[in-house]
């Protein structure tokens, strides 16, 4: 099985992909998420990334089996729905959430995967449609050589099933001249299906660094990541970079600090260009050990998630004002 995007085939895609199956209702509350298929903005898919954010709201507690909850994404081909993973140790198992309530809809296990350090999680377009990009590469102490991303193409899910297997692809890569780092932030090209590689550097006044996959995608193959940019954050004043994600259409970045939340928009060309934007923080809630940040499939809103374990932390949702 081959997933991979080549050349064009993602203009097919569009900023929408239309969903094979709704069963959460949507409404105006929701951010707008079921306006992938004709809903809150007519059918016009993902727009321009706002310009302001309503205060954080608690949506409902993140219970078991997701009990170290460390990334988050929405889902492209289901509405109301948020792929969720436990941090390292765990099984290799992801998560469907809802988006209205932080209820565990669907549980899925991924075939011949280990879970050494997952820190997030993405959705991209990939040759099979949309794909669940998860990141194997956290490694505080500085010693791994074997980082990876897994790719399995978006499951059905149905609320309340059985647990499911599902096959994928693993990407494994390494940094220029060997290097060693650890990292807690993973972006994929909603136009291209690249990922990006956001490193956590030792302490929060140093910023992080950007790094890319070389394209095609190669399953099985090791790569070398091409450094792309040093963001302008973590500042001086911060904690470290701990989640990331880009809008829908590509037109912004979200990154998560421990501390704070930012926005960094793009020059209205590609996605790279958000990296080198002034940030502007955005609203988010006071979380211990916040680490997950995902837009909404339209981009009309935002959630955020803490990875605390001694109690069940809330899912919050901001929207677009």
């Amino acid at each position: 099985m081959r997933l991979w995007v080549v050349g064009p085939i993602v203009a097919l895609l569009g900023c929408a992909p239309k969903p094979a199956q709704v069963f959460v209702p949507a409404t105006a509350d929701d951010g707008g998420v079921a306006s992938i298929d004709g809903g809150a903005d007519g059918g016009q898919g993902c727009r321009q990334t706002c310009a302001a954010w309503t205060t954080p709201r608690a949506l409902g507690d993140v219970v078991a089996p997701v009990v170290e909850l460390s990334g988050l994404a929405a889902s492209r081909t289901q509405a109301g729905v948020l792929y969720a993973h436990n941090d390292s140790g765990d099984a290799a198992h992801f998560f469907a959430l809802s988006a209205q309530n932080a209820a565990v809809l669907q549980e899925f296990s991924v075939q011949g995967a280990t879970n050494r350090d997952w820190e997030d999680v993405a959705v991209g377009p990939c040759a099979t449609g949309s794909c669940v990009f998860i990141a194997d590469f956290g490694d505080n102490s500085r010693v791994r050589s074997d980082y990876a991303l897994y790719v399995v193409p978006e499951p059905s899910v149905v609320p309340g099933g059985a647990v499911v297997t599902v096959t994928g692809e693993r990407l494994p890569f390494q940094y220029p001249a060997g290097a060693r780092n650890n990292a807690e932030a993973l972006i994929v090209d909603p136009q291209s299906g690249r990922p990006y590689v956001i490193t956590k550097a030792p302490g929060g006044f140093q910023p992080s660094t950007v790094f890319r996959f070389p394209m095609p995608l190669t399953p099985g193959t090791q790569v070398t990541l091409e450094e792309v940019v040093t963001l302008p954050v973590p500042g001086p004043t911060d904690s470290q970079l701990t989640g990331a994600d880009a809008s829908p259409c590509g037109d912004a970045v979200l990154l998560r600090m421990y501390n704070r939340l930012v926005l960094m928009r793009t020059d209205g060309g590609a996605l790279e260009s958000a990296f080198g934007a002034a940030p502007v923080n955005v609203p988010v809630a006071q979380e211990v050990q916040g680490e997950a940040v995902a837009f909404s499939a339209d981009g009309r809103s935002y959630f955020t998630a803490s990875e605390t374990i001694t109690d069940a932390p809330p899912l919050y949702q901001s929207i677009c004002r």
